[in-house]
């Protein structure tokens, strides 16, 4: 095929032969030179018939994950424990002589109530037996009005009281050798713990079980058994029968 160009001299320049006119990319429609250059035009995507989608790889089925368990919670450190137990010794002992100096029991129960702390209430108990009994000469009735006067109030309860007398006990025979009249008061303010049911007589010989020294186990015995009336004694005279065979 023979195309003719007619320049503007009016000359006709020789025919090519084989050769592909050029074409002026401008004069093509937009995003056509894409197509020219092996490129898709933009106008064309999406024209036409839409291209196989893949299709979508089957799905596993869902496998039910078991439920994590709650986790426990952390103890507290032995290290915050030992501080919250030295915060509430110092309280403890600073309201006892207060206590010791002004004989106010409800102002006592107020601070034993602030301090909200039940779990310390058998440290209390025998912090006030020991620091009362230190004391020269000894608080034994004082002591003794203001367990039974928690007691009463539902501040301390039986059992802090049993398990305090416990904790004075096991300590007696110690303290017995640098305070000899210790036990004969220790058992006076139990006598007097007993007579008011703060405290029992099972009590008393647990803690007698807990001693080793068979002179002061006598002492602490037989202050009790002076410190309650006749009428107790014969109630209890199985539970007291009890007590004896331990001395």
């Amino acid at each position: 095929m023979l195309q003719f160009f007619f320049l503007e001299s009016g000359r006709v320049q020789s025919p090519v032969i084989g050769k592909s006119p050029s074409v002026n990319s401008r004069l093509l429609p937009q995003g056509s030179g894409g197509l020219l250059a092996g490129r898709p035009s933009a106008l064309l995507q999406g024209s036409g018939a839409e291209q196989p989608k893949p299709l979508p790889s089957p799905r596993k089925p869902a496998v039910e994950k078991p439920q994590s368990q709650a986790q426990p919670q952390e103890a507290a450190s032995p290290m915050a424990t030992s501080l919250d137990s030295e915060v509430l010794s110092r309280k403890t002992k600073s309201l006892l002589e207060e206590y010791f100096n002004v004989r106010l029991m409800d102002e006592a129960l107020q601070c034993v109530e602030e301090m909200k702390s039940p779990a310390y209430h058998p440290e209390l108990v025998r912090e006030a037996i020991s620091l009362g009994l230190e004391k020269n000469p000894p608080c034994v009735e004082p002591v003794a009005r203001l367990l039974e006067y928690l007691v009463s109030k539902k501040v301390l309860t039986t059992k802090d009281i049993g398990s305090g007398c416990l904790l004075y006990g096991s300590m007696l025979d110690d303290i017995g050798i640098d305070l000899p009249k210790a036990p004969n008061n220790f058992g006076e303010i139990l006598g007097s713990l007993v007579m008011v049911n703060a405290s029992d007589f099972e009590t008393v010989e647990e803690i007698l079980k807990k001693m080793e020294d068979d002179r002061f186990k006598k002492a602490v015995l037989d202050a009790v058994i002076k410190s309650v009336s006749e009428s107790l004694l014969a109630a209890q005279a199985a539970k007291i029968e009890a007590c004896r065979s331990l001395v």
